[in-house]
């Protein structure tokens, strides 16, 4: 008897969780379609025509300070 009531609990656990999943499903979905739509409608905010140029920060060289001095390549003729 233990074992029939266990598989129907667990077959009822498994059915809700099915639904609770669709649920967490759909309200993931419509947040992201929401925020791709918002991101849409920026875009289109600008003129059409209007130049946007989005600056970066300049990156700096990172060379180890023990690595030695920095000599020209100079092609030799003999």
């Amino acid at each position: 008897m233990f074992i029939i009531r266990f598989i129907l609990i667990f077959f009822l656990i498994i059915y809700l969780l099915g639904y609770v999943f669709r649920f967490i499903i759909k309200l993931y979905l419509k947040r992201f379609q929401h925020r791709y739509d918002n991101g849409e409608n920026q875009k289109q905010q600008r003129p059409e025509g209007d130049v946007f140029v989005s600056k970066t920060a300049p990156k700096e060289k990172v060379v180890d300070k023990n690595v030695g001095d920095y000599v020209d390549y100079e092609e030799v003729k003999d």
